[in-house]
C-alpha cells in the first residue's frame, strides 16, 4: 500500500498501483412490501428482468447495477483522496483553523471537550494529535464527560471549572450546538468556546437556526456563504479532520507540511472514516470515500492502541483486509462500552497517548476495554429481555401502538441506546428506554425507524421533557420520572399522525435480485460484486432471493446456540453454506419452516475467510416455506 506522505488529503494524487479489493462481510437491509417470511415482508428493491431473472447464470454485479437503475458507486479501488472535498466546503472549518493557529501562536491553553462515544473520542484524538504535531510543547488536553456524573455535552459547571483551571479556549467536538447557557456563561468568565458539531441545530421562534454564542461554529448543516454548498451529513470525527487539514494548510501550505504531520493527517483521515462508520453516516459521496480509506489504512495503522484492538478482534495480520462490520460490530462497541459503563478516558489514552514503543500498555488497555465490552453485552442482553416482556405485557407491541416507551431503575442509562436499536429493528417501531434514577429523573435514549424522525417526535412532546437532543434516527433525553406515561401517550399520538395508518410491527426486507445457489458459489463473481463496498445507508448491501432451495443440513451453534448454520443445495454437487446470526428467538418457526421441505430464503452474498482460505457464504436475513 503506497500512500505518498508528501501529498496532503485532497491534493488529488493517487498511488501508482491501487490496493487490492477489500472483502466485506454483508447482511441484508430491511425496507419494502411484499410476501411475508418469519421476520418481515419481502419485496424487490428494483423492477424489471434483472430483479426477477431466477436461476439464470450472469454477472451479479451487472444485474445489481441494472436493478438499481443503471448506475453504481465508484468501485472501491477508485476511491482516493481526490474524492474528498476541501475544508472550504464545510461551514466554519477554515475560520476554526485560523483561530486555532492564532491560539497556538499566542500560547493559549486549549481544552478539547469531546464526547464519550467512538465518534467523539476519535474527533478529540484527531485534534489533539495534530496540535501536538504542530507544536509538541503546546498546552492542550482533552476532557470527556462522564455520562453518570456530568451527562452529555457542555455544562455551565464544567466550563466554569475549566476556566478556573486555566483554560483559555475550549474546542467542543461532537457536541455543543445546543449548549447556549453553558457557552454564554463561559463568555462571561472570559472563556472562549468554538463548536465543531453535527447534531441537529435548534430553531428559534421564527424557524431560523439558533446558534450558541461561540466564537466559531463548524457544522455541516449550515451553508457555506456564496458557495451553494447545502446541508449534508458528516460525523464529528470528519468535521475535526477538516479543521485539522485546514490548520495544516494554513501553517505550512498545501504540500509543505513536515513529514510527521503528513503521516498524522493520514491517521486523521482513517479516524474520520472510522467515525463515519461507527456513527452510521450515509455512505455516499465524501462519507463513502472516508470509510473506504479507513478500511484501507486501518490494517497498517501507526496507532498501537488500534492495532491492539484489531488483534483482539482477530485481525492481527496487517495483510488481512478489514471490513465495515469489523468497525461497526467489533471496534466501535468495544470503545463505546467504556462510556456506557463509566469514564471513557482509557479509550482516549488508547488513541492519543501511546507511541510506537507502547505496545505493552496498548495490550493492557485493549484487554481492559474488551472486558468492559463483555460486561456491556451481558447487561444489554438482560435489558432487552426485560423490555420485551414488559412491552408485551403492557400492550406496546400491538399494531395500534406505534412506539415503545419504557423506564426502569435497573436499566443503566448508558446501555439503553443499543438495547433500543435491537428492539427497534426487531419490532419495526421507534423505541425509547430510560433509567429511572433516584433523583426523580428518567434519562434515556431513543432509536427510530425509517420514515419517522424521533427528534421531531421529541420536539412535539417537549413539554414533557427537561431536555433532549439528537437527530432523526437517534436521540437522548431527560424527563421527570413521573411523566414517562405522559411522554408515551404524547408520542403514540404524534407517531400515529406522522405515520398514517397503523403499523403492523412487521419489519420490511427488500432484495435486489433473484439468484441461484450456483450464482453465489462463484468466488470471482462475489469479489466483483463487493468491489462496490463499503456498504451502508445510501449504498445498501446487495440482498438476493433464493427460491425453492433444498436445505441438506443444519445445526444451531454459538455460545448460546442462537446462530443457525444451514447447508443449501445447488446443481450437481454444489452447496452453499448459510449462516443466520441471532436467530435463536425464532428457532421454533425456523425449524417448522425447514421441516416442511423446500424454502425461499433472502440474505446477502458473502466470502468467509478461515485459516487463509476463502469460501462463499450466505448471510441469512429471513426464510419462508416455498409456495
Amino acid at each position: 500500500m503506497d500512500h505518498d506522505p508528501n501529498v496532503l488529503p485532497g491534493a488529488g494524487r493517487r498511488p501508482a498501483t491501487p490496493d487490492p479489493v477489500i472483502e466485506i462481510d454483508v447482511a441484508g437491509p430491511r425496507d419494502g412490501e411484499g410476501g411475508v417470511g418469519i421476520i418481515g415482508r419481502w419485496v424487490p428493491r428494483g423492477s424489471g428482468s434483472a430483479a426477477s431473472a431466477s436461476g439464470r447464470r450472469s454477472d451479479l454485479l451487472a444485474r445489481l447495477v441494472e436493478t438499481r437503475g443503471g448506475g453504481s458507486p465508484t468501485p472501491f479501488d477508485d476511491l482516493w483522496f481526490g474524492e474528498l472535498e476541501p475544508p472550504e466546503s464545510l461551514h466554519g472549518a477554515v475560520e476554526a483553523a485560523a483561530r486555532l493557529s492564532s491560539a497556538i501562536d499566542e500560547g493559549l491553553r486549549i481544552t478539547i471537550h469531546g464526547d464519550y462515544d467512538f465518534d467523539g473520542i476519535a474527533a478529540s484524538a484527531i485534534l489533539l494529535r495534530v496540535l501536538r504535531r504542530i507544536r509538541p510543547d503546546i498546552r492542550a488536553d482533552v476532557v470527556l464527560p462522564d455520562r453518570y456524573e456530568s451527562g452529555y455535552g457542555l455544562s455551565v459547571e464544567g466550563l466554569a471549572a475549566l476556566r478556573a483551571d486555566g483554560t483559555d479556549l475550549v474546542v467542543a467536538v461532537d457536541c455543543g450546538i445546543t449548549a447556549h447557557d453553558a457557552i454564554a456563561r463561559g463568555n462571561e468568565l472570559g472563556l472562549e468556546t468554538m463548536v465543531l458539531d453535527h447534531h441537529t441545530i435548534p430553531r428559534d421562534a421564527d424557524g431560523g437556526v439558533d446558534l450558541p454564542a461561540a466564537s466559531v461554529v463548524v457544522h455541516p448543516h449550515l451553508e457555506v456563504p456564496g458557495s451553494g454548498v447545502g446541508p449534508r451529513e458528516r460525523c464529528g470525527a470528519a468535521i475535526a479532520f477538516k479543521v485539522a487539514w485546514a490548520l495544516a494548510v494554513q501553517r505550512f501550505g498545501e504540500a509543505g507540511s513536515p513529514e510527521p504531520l503528513k503521516r498524522e493527517l493520514l491517521e486523521a483521515t482513517m479516524l474520520a472514516g472510522l467515525g463515519t462508520l461507527a456513527d452510521v453516516m450515509p455512505l455516499t459521496d465524501e462519507n463513502r470515500a472516508l470509510a473506504a480509506m479507513a478500511l484501507r489504512l486501518l490494517p497498517r495503522t501507526g496507532l498501537p492502541g488500534l492495532r491492539a484492538l484489531l488483534s483482539l478482534c482477530g485481525h492481527d495480520d496487517p495483510a488481512r483486509p478489514v471490513h465495515e462490520e469489523t468497525v461497526q460490530f467489533q471496534l466501535a462497541p468495544r470503545v463505546n462500552a467504556l462510556g456506557r459503563l463509566g469514564p471513557a478516558t482509557p479509550a482516549l489514552e488508547l488513541l492519543c497517548d501511546l507511541d510506537d514503543d507502547a505496545t505493552g500498555r496498548a495490550d493492557v488497555l485493549a484487554t481492559a476495554i474488551d472486558s468492559a465490552n463483555q460486561r456491556r453485552r451481558d447487561e444489554e442482553k438482560r435489558i432487552v429481555a426485560e423490555a420485551v416482556d414488559r412491552a408485551e405485557a403492557e400492550g406496546q407491541l400491538e399494531p395500534d401502538h406505534p412506539v415503545i416507551v419504557l423506564a426502569d431503575p435497573g436499566w443503566r442509562r448508558g446501555l439503553v441506546g443499543p438495547a433500543c436499536a435491537r428492539l427497534s429493528e426487531r419490532f419495526d417501531r421507534p423505541v425509547l428506554l430510560m433509567e429511572a434514577s433516584d433523583d426523580g429523573l428518567a434519562r434515556g435514549s431513543a432509536r427510530s425507524t425509517p420514515g419517522y424522525s424521533i427528534h421531531d417526535g421529541l420536539e412535539a412532546c417537549s413539554e414533557c421533557l427537561v431536555r433532549f437532543g439528537g437527530h432523526a434516527a437517534a436521540a437522548g433525553f431527560t424527563l421527570e420520572s413521573g411523566r414517562v406515561d405522559d411522554l408515551r401517550q404524547a408520542l403514540v399520538e404524534h407517531a400515529r399522525e406522522a405515520l398514517g395508518a397503523a403499523r403492523t410491527g412487521v419489519p420490511d426486507l427488500s432484495y435486489d435480485l433473484v439468484a441461484s445457489v450456483d450464482d453465489l458459489v462463484d468466488l470471482p463473481g462475489l469479489k466483483r460484486l463487493r468491489s462496490l463496498a463499503p456498504f451502508g445507508q445510501g449504498n445498501p448491501r446487495p440482498v438476493v432471493l433464493l427460491e425453492r432451495i433444498e436445505p441438506i443440513g443444519l445445526r444451531w451453534v454459538g455460545a448460546t446456540g442462537d446462530t443457525l448454520q444451514i447447508e443449501l443445495a445447488g446443481s450437481g454437487r454444489r452447496t452453499l453454506k448459510g449462516v443466520w446470526f441471532r436467530a435463536g428467538e425464532h428457532r421454533e418457526a425456523i425449524d417448522a419452516a425447514i421441516g416442511r421441505g423446500r424454502i425461499d430464503i433472502v440474505g446477502s452474498p458473502d466470502i468467509d475467510h478461515w485459516r487463509g482460505r476463502e469460501r462463499a457464504r450466505f448471510v441469512v436475513a429471513d426464510i419462508r416455506p416455498s409456495g
